[in-house]
């Protein structure tokens, strides 16, 4: 987004984001100046709709627009695309998956688009043991079940069920309207569940499990929120931290926004950062060299991203407030990459539930045929945020200390090192999504329900089915593409 240097040019009217600065010139230039403005309007290209972000959300979007007949604009701020899927290539066509990268039963619409292109899937490495590590003890143990105290699984069984049950009763499309919507939404989910567990293990891993939906602590999400979430992978707590990562895609993920964008090639236009819109009777949406103008505007970054455009006039308050109240969650994601995957040969799966960090979660993440070996890992949260401004080689060593942990010495020589670190990704700015903190959706989410006038938004965070994972946010793109072309 703008630096404040940039943000300070664009002017009244938002002259400046065309680089016509009109105050600054001298009385027998502005006869010139006026020359070129006339010149510029005349150059604006017009467009049905303009699409912003080309990830699996923008990309859908256009793809469905166009299909109906109407021209369309993809205007991407990266020199790639994407979004929050990259992929790290390791050579003969294999990747580690720097971000998004699973899937599971129920996501139609990213299996289906899989299908479609052509992108095979196979299922995440799960044979053998895991490993569970707590107070310096470490443990390995089989199913899906670690080997916690007796009295901490029972209170996080007892805990799964009530939130199922609570999740039950939030409408799928307006959860602000649930039974006992504001009490559930004024609550944190660090709250509630410290309320209903007693052992300190319970409450733990009950933690462990919300960041690795969020990349944010409990104590900072609405429990409302939280239950929306769950009924939008159809009403399992279960779902939402296992069942949905057991799918992965052959030769990555990103290859979705690849294949599509190449359908849309005509239609892209990459390194074309959005830097203000105009809106009202019509769209202009300003880049650093061009304006283009639309009929309809679809916006797919996270919300914070949005945030930080300038809008003329200013959206709707309530639009304009849920921007600033919406944060995005914060992971570095890890891979090393080794010769082999070295602790198969122990017997076990590469995954690892830990207290200790700042790597608390761990998965084989090797190609289909395993080779190389991959162990993936994530610092979420808290222990993202300590490092996320760490230099690479220090984010490595605390990387391989974990990993030393959880698998032995090997651990710490590997071939390969990458990591992704989402919060300083200027046109991310943090993952794995935006959350609602509490008192946010009885305030403000049926007030930005919809549109904001001719502006259209997407992007993951905006579907009720699906939230924070690529079905999800192809899910959006089509109900953003529906409502725009319904308005066409």
């Amino acid at each position: 987004m703008p630096d404040l240097k940039r943000r300070e040019v664009i002017g009244a009217g938002l002259a400046g984001a065309v680089g016509i600065a009109t105050g600054r010139l001298g009385g027998g230039d502005a006869e010139a100046a006026r020359r070129k403005r006339r010149r510029h309007r005349r150059k604006v290209k017009r467009y049905d709709a303009i699409v912003v972000g080309a990830g699996l959300a923008g990309l859908t979007a256009a793809r469905q627009i166009r299909r109906a007949g109407h021209s369309v604009l993809i205007l991407e701020a990266r020199k790639r695309v994407g979004g929050r899927n990259f992929d790290h290539h390791l050579g003969g066509g294999e990747v580690a998956e720097l971000g998004g990268q699973w899937a599971g039963p129920g996501q139609d619409r990213v299996l289906g688009l899989a299908r479609e292109l052509g992108v095979g899937t196979f299922e995440t490495y799960a044979q053998g043991k895991s490993v569970y590590y707590r107070a310096g003890q470490r443990k390995t143990y089989s199913g899906d079940i670690p080997p916690a105290s007796p009295a901490s699984l029972v209170e996080l069984e007892a805990t799964i069920l009530a939130i199922n049950d609570l999740a039950s009763d939030v409408p799928l499309h307006e959860p602000w309207n649930a039974p006992d919507a504001r009490t559930l939404d004024q609550q944190t989910v660090a709250a509630w569940i410290d309320a209903r567990n007693h052992t300190a293990e319970a409450r733990e891993l009950a933690a462990l499990a919300i960041r690795g939906v969020y990349g944010e602590e409990a104590s900072q999400v609405s429990l409302l929120d939280m239950l929306a979430a769950v009924q939008g992978v159809g009403g399992d707590f279960n779902t939402l931290i296992g069942d949905a990562q057991s799918i992965r895609f052959a030769g990555g993920p990103q290859q979705f926004s690849i294949k599509l964008a190449r359908k849309l090639r005509r239609q892209l236009k990459k390194n074309a950062p959005v830097l203000a819109v105009e809106h009202g009777k019509r769209i202009v949406v300003h880049t650093r060299r061009h304006s283009f103008r639309a009929r309809r505007l679809i916006l797919t970054p996270p919300k914070p991203v949005i945030g930080a455009l300038r809008f003329s006039p200013q959206l709707p308050p309530a639009f304009d407030q849920v921007l600033q109240r919406q944060p995005m969650g914060c992971t570095i994601k890890v891979n090393a990459i080794y010769d082999r995957p070295f602790w198969r040969d122990q017997g076990l799966s590469g995954t690892v539930v830990s207290d200790t960090g700042p790597i608390e979660i761990v998965y084989d993440n090797s190609p289909p045929d395993g080779r190389p070996g991959v162990l993936v890992g994530f610092m979420e949260a808290n222990e993202g945020r300590s490092l996320m401004s760490a230099p690479l080689a220090t984010r490595r060593a605390a990387a391989l200390d974990c990993f030393a942990r959880y698998f032995g010495g090997a651990a710490r020589h590997p071939s390969g090192y990458v990591d992704m670190v989402w919060a300083r990704e200027r046109y991310t700015r943090g993952a794995y999504g935006t959350f609602n903190p509490p008192g946010v959706l009885t305030s403000l989410g049926a007030a930005t329900a919809g549109s904001a006038g001719r502006i259209h938004f997407a992007g993951d965070g905006t579907s009720p089915e699906w939230p924070g994972y690529m079905d999800g946010a192809i899910r959006s793109g089509e109900r953003a593409a529906s409502e725009v072309i319904a308005a066409l």
